[in-house]
């Protein structure tokens, strides 16, 4: 469920304005050094018996009754059903493909969630990711707020950065996705067959080894963030967070391969 969530954000990359950049290269995710948790989102009922989800200022409205509902656009629906009161089962479709399912389990005494995505990249290559979450506040069943306490994955994908004096080029070969943008700022549109409609990203350079970033859908700011090389040009850190939860920033850290 909160995979489809992610896939706006899934291109927050960056590079510098300069040509034989130390920024250009293949690029991995080093989770020892990542902070990747600390972020909440709320599960909601609402009057008309649908459930919400929030996440800053993304929200999806669904009901757990195995009908497929709509994920920011038409062609990206979740199907979930409800096997007990403990436990939910969401199949993630794009334009009928199937791409993940989850299983998201609440613990005997309520304080616990735990989201298992299963799913296959376009490569053919299959993962596996869990969250582990923890109730804030107070709430019953999977209603209220959680915030992320643990993320585990069982593989991490290199991506490929390029650079000329003007743009930023990245792509990756097991999603099949890239991104050419301007680094004035312009925003630019994802090319990958899982895209959400009206995704667009933007970069500026600040300086040499730092470049902000923006995430936007339908023209509303969802994400900011920043990237910035480290000294010595052998890896380089994402600092991002949702517009509304500037204080629930995450941090990923990337090492030149």
């Amino acid at each position: 469920m909160k995979q489809l969530y992610r896939l706006a954000l899934a291109c927050l990359l960056t590079t510098s304005a300069f040509a034989a950049s130390p920024w250009d290269g293949t690029w991995k995710l080093n989770r020892a050094k990542s902070h990747m948790t600390g972020e909440t989102y709320t599960w909601t009922k609402l009057p008309d018996g649908m459930w919400e989800t929030s996440f800053g200022k993304l929200k999806v409205k669904f009901a757990p009754d195995g009908k497929p509902y709509p994920v920011f656009d038409q062609d990206h629906t979740m199907t979930t059903t409800m096997p007990d009161a403990h436990t939910l089962k969401s199949v993630n479709m794009v334009k009928g493909k199937v791409t993940s399912t989850d299983t998201i389990t609440l613990s005997a005494d309520g304080k616990t969630l735990t989201d298992v995505t299963t799913g296959t990249r376009e490569d053919g290559s299959s993962y596996t990711s869990t969250e582990t979450d923890k109730r804030v506040g107070s709430g019953q069943g999977f209603f209220g707020t959680w915030t992320s306490e643990k993320v585990d994955s069982s593989s991490d994908i290199p991506e490929t950065i390029t650079t000329t004096a003007t743009t930023i080029s990245f792509s990756n070969a097991a999603t099949k996705s890239s991104l050419t943008a301007k680094l004035d700022g312009t925003p630019a549109s994802p090319v990958s067959p899982d895209m959400t409609a009206g995704v667009t990203v933007s970069y500026r350079k600040i300086s040499p080894s730092r470049l902000d970033y923006s995430v936007m859908l339908n023209g509303k700011l969802i994400t900011r963030g920043y990237d910035e090389l480290a000294a010595d040009g052998k890896s380089y850190t994402d600092v991002s967070w949702l517009v509304g939860k500037e204080s629930e920033k995450t941090t990923r850290v990337y090492d030149k391969q």
